[in-house]
């Protein structure tokens, strides 16, 4: 009855209630799944039920939640936070159903912004040489230049200046940072920290 009041008479949507704890829910064009009072592991789980091929949208949701569930759900459509106003949903729904993803904007920043970095490094595994890709491995596993230069067989200053060209290429400040976000980002087989 809730969805019924707040879409009002305007909205010319067929609205099914099914209960929380209920599977197996018929064909649907939209699914909304109300998050209020709900524990993450609870809806996941609940999430987990439906047929990726309907939209989804998570209706009543805090930000926090809703954040951790687009991670583990991607196929996520929609996110209507809490303090969403009926025009904003109503608004929301018509997207939805024609097709298109409705999240609130700081919450596709951040996603952009996850993407963006994950992009960046993508390429950078691309770009770097097997030598940068090596030497960036021991320097992850705290060896010096001239530690790095003495097992590889090659000079300090060269060992130097393949770690300047690859904090470059990959946009670190230092070497830490570069072993740290390519290690926990990226499968290098048998160079893998």
């Amino acid at each position: 009855m809730f969805f019924r009041h707040f879409l009002g008479e305007q909205a010319h949507l067929e609205v099914a209630l099914a209960n929380f704890h209920q599977r197996g829910i018929s064909h649907s064009d939209l699914i909304l799944v109300d998050a209020g009072h709900a524990q993450t592991e609870e809806l996941s789980d609940l999430i987990d039920q439906f047929d990726e091929q309907t939209p989804l949208a998570l209706v009543n949701i805090v930000p926090e939640q809703a954040e951790q569930l687009l991670e583990k759900h991607p196929g996520i459509r929609g996110v209507f936070y809490s303090n969403a106003t009926r025009e904003h949903l109503l608004k929301g729904i018509c997207t939805l159903l024609a097709g298109g993803d409705w999240l609130p904007r700081m919450l596709m920043e951040r996603l952009l912004g996850q993407l963006r970095r994950m992009r960046h490094l993508a390429e950078s595994k691309a770009t770097l040489t097997l030598r940068e890709r090596e030497i960036l491995t021991l320097a992850g596993k705290g060896l010096s230049n001239a530690e790095i230069a003495d097992q590889l067989g090659l000079s300090p200053h060269t060992i130097k200046s393949h770690i300047h060209n690859l904090l470059r290429k990959i946009g670190a400040s230092n070497r830490a940072e570069a072993a740290y976000l390519l290690r926990s980002r990226l499968d290098w087989g048998e160079y893998r920290a």
